[in-house]
Parts: C-alpha cells; sequence; structure tokens
C-alpha cells in the first residue's frame, strides 16, 4: 500500500488503475474542512461578540408587543458574556430602577417582566454556594442570543424546554 499526494491542475484528476483487471477509478479529492463559525476569522479570539438566532427573534415578535420586544432586545444586549447572566438586575431590583435602566414607565414593567419570564425569554437563578453566598439573578434565553464565542451548557439546558429551543438554528 503506497500513500502519494498530488498536486493536479484545475483541469486534471488522479485515477489508480489495477494492473491485472485494467479497471481505471477515479479518485474524489478530500474536501477541506471549513471551521463550523466562520464568522470567528473576523474577531480577536479573546474578543467575545453576541450571536443571535433569528428565527427565534422572529417569533417572539410574534408573542410579544412592541414595548415587550424592546425590552427583550435591551436585555439580550446587556446579558454576559459566557454565562448570559443579566447582573446586575435580580428579582430584588425595584420597578423604579427597571423602568430607570430600561427607559419605560414604571406601572408597565411588572406585566412585562412577567410576560418575558412565561414565554422563557428571561429565567431566575438563584443558588447558595459553598461559602455561604446567594446568588440571586436574572439569565437570558440563549436559544434567542448570547454574548461569547460559546455558552455554558448549563446555561443553555435551564431553556432547553422554551419555545426557542426547538427552532432551526440556521
Amino acid at each position: 500500500m503506497y500513500t502519494k499526494e498530488l498536486k493536479l491542475e484545475h483541469n486534471q484528476l488522479a485515477a489508480i488503475v489495477n494492473a491485472e483487471t485494467g479497471e481505471i477509478r477515479v479518485l474524489e479529492p478530500k474536501a477541506k474542512k471549513e471551521p463550523k463559525d466562520r464568522s470567528m476569522e473576523y474577531f480577536e479570539s479573546d474578543q467575545p461578540y453576541q450571536r443571535v438566532f433569528t428565527k427565534a427573534w422572529k417569533l417572539l415578535q410574534t408573542q410579544t408587543t412592541d414595548l415587550e420586544f424592546k425590552i427583550a432586545v435591551e436585555l439580550g444586549m446587556n446579558a454576559r458574556a459566557y454565562t448570559n447572566s443579566l447582573e446586575p438586575l435580580t428579582p430584588e431590583t425595584t420597578a423604579t430602577k427597571l423602568s430607570d435602566i430600561l427607559n419605560v414607565d414604571r406601572k408597565k414593567i411588572g406585566k412585562v417582566f412577567d410576560k418575558l419570564f412565561k414565554l422563557g425569554v428571561i429565567g431566575k437563578f438563584e443558588v447558595y454556594d459553598r461559602f455561604e453566598i446567594h446568588h440571586n439573578y436574572w439569565i437570558f434565553n440563549p436559544y434567542l442570543s448570547f454574548n461569547g464565542k460559546t455558552i455554558r451548557k448549563d446555561v443553555k439546558t435551564m431553556f432547553d424546554n422554551t419555545y426557542y429551543a426547538n427552532l432551526d438554528r440556521i
């Protein structure tokens, strides 16, 4: 068995000829592997970027009012890299503070956040770590968008059963 690398012109083909039977078999060139995410070649290796899933956002737009959609977009843009955490926003954040941050009427903020929670656009995460420090914050659904080159698997699995998790990622 011999291995040989060939360099061919665009109009040439490689073939194997069986010396005993005279059979000719054309060799197909090996396809070059493309990187899975070609958009990364435009970024520094350590620079996070935002990944957005258009089909999921279009579905969300049909499920929400203009105000609810606007707030979802704002939250998505402010999600932290790799965890999609919405810190410093927490369940303890007052409606007045939320309305100031998002530039929305304070009286409407409660209903909007209730709907976004029910749709699975945002989720609540609460845990005590081994030093008994309480972590209680909101997380944005990574099936809509996420910041960073990747998203942590445990964050993704929290949202696996939402409307947006089963849409094709094209």
